[in-house]
């Protein structure tokens, strides 16, 4: 283990590309000699002509032929084999002769003999051959016959040869100087390599032998045989054998099985085999021996040894082999990280050649320590594990999507396990659209002006060390598309439970660019807030009730802004509470026990009465009932502390007993006033509910109205929602609501009862639950007489709820207005109850008298007419409300008529108020708002004048 070692040495000859020797990567000094050209695709080639560039030889044999010491014949590299080929010229020790590949259509020069040699040489000196495949079918495809001074190098040897005893390789005994490197040979039943008696000075470094049941290397009577660094695998062993009085040296050399396959020999040879002629004469060191499961290590001298430990036991060699016992070599032979076989070899063995099989340097693994001999940097076997340091990626931000005009980064993912460094190494970038930059650091930056429409382009990297030695490289594909505007949305929402918060969902679009800046206002001169994601739930409690907007204004680093508003209603939710009675005049409850006289008023104290909160309570649900007037007169309820409205609630004749639902603001101090104009009249006020701005979590009473269409729910004339005719004295009709009301999360229904046709006075009394009727009512009438009031019903399981009829026969009549529910409503738990909104109460306004022109033409509403009244900017109340809760009075009828209110969905077939001839009565609605933040009033027949008095709104 050391430093790092360069990734190139000096002394690299060669770069090869799937073991092809490269076209220039031998340079060989043609001063001295002639360079001549052979190319069998060329189409001027001759075998008789100069063997020029222009003109070269078709085959090899004439440039071998003709080539003179010092001379280089340049070999096309065609896809179409040459034909066999023996050299026997001549060079000399400083004028050698070499044969090397050019280009030409293919990547590789072959030399296919087919039933003959494909090389041979017979009597040549001093010739370098490098990267010339030779094949044959079933011969030796390269020999040395009586040869001097041969390298042969970076080549693919292959045969065919089915007998034993045939090498792919075979050196005669007359020749000598014979060096076989980088070369990788293969056999299916013959010898990898053969050399014969008198052979002498033979060389084998840096080779893979892939073979089968032949065998591999067999040197018989050689003199000075060296085998270094070399990879042998065989399927039946017998990978190294060396007899008849051999000499030489094994080292550094990995022997392996080959493959998973069966041998298909009955005996089982050693891998390594000397003889006893040869043992005195060989060295054995630092190798490395996987023998087959059957076989064993080495026979030296006639005597197996199945380990390293026995081998170097008995016979003083191999003291720096390793075996089975210490490593198993993978089947492809190829070296992993922390592998024994990593910088452990001998730099000094003879033969051993500073690259490895590849052409690759020998480089030092700084994970593994070394112990080797000499150099530290060299491994075992024929291929040198080189540096991992790699490029492993491309990573791009924005990622797999860039943006014309966004400055997009290119990143180079880098594998570097030896070092936490990457000092001195140089990026090239290629964006894809013909922009490429160089970068010291692993990172270029560049901004795309076009996009892509669509489609994908390659973006790369190439990684290239200061020495200019190639690291590796890697790309993605990436696409860029016109920069998208930048957008924001928000939209606010509330629950019963909190009905003065606003929660508040916003998401800023997808931004190419950074979000600098996002704020967030709630209209209330509040602080903003400014949120660190891009989407998500702010929320914001309101100090007043009231309609507000909230805007969102994003900003990017860009210089780009946003801008999202949205209106927001918060206000009060109800809580259903009674009826409970708080006045009443004729017994002294709530206030002295008389009549109210002309210009009277009644303080009501509301706050902390009976159930009612001490604070947090914006408006209270009354049924007020005039009762014993002793002349015709009006009663508005109003705040107290606040000046009196122009509104009534109550509109009345002597001697008659009128109610009306009553919605009311409270004043700061707790009460509500009772203001009587005319004669005396004693009053009764019973508690149905209030409206609070105090959150809860506990208090399913807690609801927001959602408005409905106006539907009839009970008709007893028609048999709807129950059996057809009148009801009896002390009766109970039990009535069912649509779908909408009957889940869990439905507290109250808003109701217009109307009662018709009674055979005598009586009272009626709406309510869910109890075994009995409450003693408070909600309707009185007079036999004969047609009233309705708006009731606010408490709701049983099942979206039931109860009417109670006092006295003789009468018919029902119910219209569905809207429901108030608590936060269930829309959620798993009840997703058919509607989400409703909250009540912001407003002081009493009148928007509407057809008697003076106030909001509409000043003349009666004729029969079969309907008016349009626009509320929507009345009082705050916003476009997008869903509800009016109104004060409604009907003056001055021609004949027997009823008032419809409704919103923009068409006429319902509803009432909302019922008069006589003459009459004037006033009764509280709820009206839906049509899209345009319109409301509508229909009149059945005659003419009518109508009065609207604003009690509040339903965001």
């Amino acid at each position: 283990m050391g430093r790092r070692q360069p990734m190139v040495a000096s002394t690299v000859l060669a770069v090869l590309l799937g073991g092809c020797f490269g076209a220039g990567s031998v340079h060989a000094d043609t001063a001295s000699g002639i360079a001549l050209y052979v190319d069998n695709l060329a189409a001027g080639c001759s075998d008789t002509g100069p063997g020029s560039q222009a003109e070269p030889f078709c085959q090899i044999q004439p440039a071998a032929q003709a080539v003179a010491a010092g001379g280089v014949v340049h070999i096309a590299r065609n896809n179409t084999a040459y034909a066999p080929v023996t050299v026997a010229s001549k060079g000399t020790a400083d004028a050698p002769i070499s044969f090397i590949t050019a280009p030409g259509n293919g990547t590789i020069v072959t030399v296919a003999g087919g039933q003959a040699t494909a090389i041979t040489f017979s009597g040549a000196q001093y010739i370098d051959m490098a990267g010339i495949q030779a094949s044959a079918g079933a011969p030796t495809a390269v020999t040395f016959s009586d040869a001097q001074h041969i390298t042969y190098r970076y080549a693919t040897v292959r045969t065919g040869a089915t007998t034993a005893t045939t090498p792919a390789i075979a050196v005669d005994g007359s020749s000598s100087g014979i060096a076989l490197t980088h070369d990788l040979v293969l056999t299916t039943a013959g010898l990898g390599f053969a050399s014969a008696a008198g052979a002498q000075d033979v060389t084998l470094a840096d080779d893979r032998f892939s073979l089968d049941v032949g065998g591999g290397i067999a040197a018989a009577g050689t003199t000075g045989i060296h085998l270094a660094g070399d990879t042998i695998s065989t399927l039946c062993g017998n990978a190294i054998s060396l007899t008849g009085g051999t000499s030489g040296s094994v080292q550094n050399t990995v022997v392996m099985p080959g493959g998973t396959r069966t041998c298909s020999r009955t005996d089982t040879p050693a891998e390594f085999t000397v003889d006893a002629s040869s043992a005195p004469q060989v060295t054995a060191d630092y190798n490395a021996v996987n023998p087959l499961s059957t076989g064993t290590d080495y026979d030296w001298a006639g005597t197996a040894y199945a380990t390293t430990q026995a081998f170097q036991a008995g016979t003083g060699q191999g003291s720096h082999d390793l075996d089975q016992t210490k490593l198993t070599i993978p089947v492809t032979g190829s070296l992993t990280e922390h592998s024994p076989l990593i910088d452990s070899a001998d730099a000094n063995a003879p033969g051993e050649p500073a690259t490895d099989y590849d052409g690759k340097p020998r480089v030092n693994d700084p994970l593994v320590a070394d112990t080797g001999t000499g150099d530290s940097s060299y491994d075992r076997g024929a291929t040198e594990f080189q540096d991992p340091l790699t490029a492993s990626g491309v990573g791009m931000s924005p990622s797999t999507t860039g943006y014309v005009g966004v400055p997009a980064t290119a990143t180079a993912q880098i594998s570097n396990p030896w070092s936490d460094a990457l000092d001195g190494l140089t990026y090239t970038f290629d964006f894809g659209d013909g922009t490429t930059a160089t970068s010291t650091s692993a990172s270029a930056t560049h901004t795309y002006t076009q996009a892509t429409d669509g489609s994908y382009i390659p973006v790369s990297v190439v990684v290239d060390t200061a020495g200019g030695t190639r690291v590796g490289g890697a790309d993605t594909w990436y696409r860029v598309s016109p920069l998208p505007a930048l957008t924001s949305s928000i939209g606010c929402g509330r629950s019963p439970a909190a009905p003065d918060t606003a929660s508040c969902f916003y998401d800023v679009g997808f931004d190419p660019y950074t979000v600098t800046s996002d704020q967030i206002t709630f209209g209330d001169g509040s602080s903003a807030v400014s949120p660190t994601a891009l989407s998500g739930t702010v929320t914001h409690r309101y100090a007043a009730p009231g309609t507000y907007t909230v805007t969102q204004k994003t900003t990017d680093s860009g210089g780009r802004t946003a801008t999202a508003t949205t209106k927001t209603t918060v206000g009060a939710a109800y809580v259903t509470d009674g009826p409970n009675r708080l006045l009443d005049t004729r017994y002294g409850i709530g206030a002295a026990k008389r009549r109210i006289g002309p210009g009277g008023v009644i303080r009501l104290k509301i706050l902390g009465v009976d159930s009612v909160p001490t604070s947090q309570v914006s408006a209270v649900t009354l049924n007020v009932t005039d009762t014993g007037a002793t002349t015709s007169s009006v009663v508005t309820v109003y705040p107290d502390g606040t000046s009196r409205p122009a509104a009534s609630n109550l509109n009345f004749k002597a001697g008659q007993t009128n109610p009306n639902l009553v919605t009311v603001r409270v004043g700061k101090d707790g009460y509500v006033d009772l203001y009587n104009a005319h004669g005396y009249v004693d009053l009764i006020a019973d508690l149905e509910g209030y409206f609070t701005t105090s959150p809860s979590t506990t208090d399913e009473r807690m609801s927001s109205l959602a408005a409905v269409t106006p539907t009839r729910v009970l008709d007893t004339r028609s048999g709807v929602g129950a059996a057809q005719g009148k009801v009896g004295p002390g009766s109970v009709t039990t009535v069912i609501l649509p779908a909408s009301g009957r889940g869990i999360a439905t507290v109250n229904a808003v109701l217009n009862v109307t009662v018709t046709g009674g055979t005598s006075n009586g009272v009626i009394t709406v309510y869910c639950g109890a075994s009995t009727p409450p003693p408070a009512s909600n309707l009185n009438y007079r036999a004969g007489q047609t009233v309705s009031n708006l009731v606010m019903a408490n709701v049983c399981t099942g979206g039931k709820f109860k009417i109670y009829n006092s006295a003789g026969h009468v018919h029902l009549i119910a219209d569905l207005q809207g429901l108030y529910t608590n936060e269930l409503a829309g959620t798993t738990d009840d997703a058919t109850s509607p989400s409703g909104t909250p009540l912001v109460a407003t002081i009493p306004t009148r928007f509407l008298d057809t008697r003076n022109g106030t909001g509409a033409p000043a003349k009666p509403i004729g029969a079969g007419n309907t008016l349009a009244v626009k509320v929507a900017g009345i009082d705050g109340i916003p476009l997008g409300a869903s509800a009016v809760l109104v004060n409604l009075t009907g003056t001055g009828p021609t004949t027997t008529t009823h008032l419809t209110a409704f919103g923009g969905n068409g006429l319902p077939n509803v009432s909302n108020l019922n008069l006589t001839t003459g009459e004037t009565r006033p009764v509280l609605t709820v009206i839906p708002l049509d899209q345009d933040g319109y409301i509508h009033m229909h009149n059945a027949n005659g003419s009518v004048n109508v009065i609207a008095d604003l009690e509040g709104y339903f965001g």
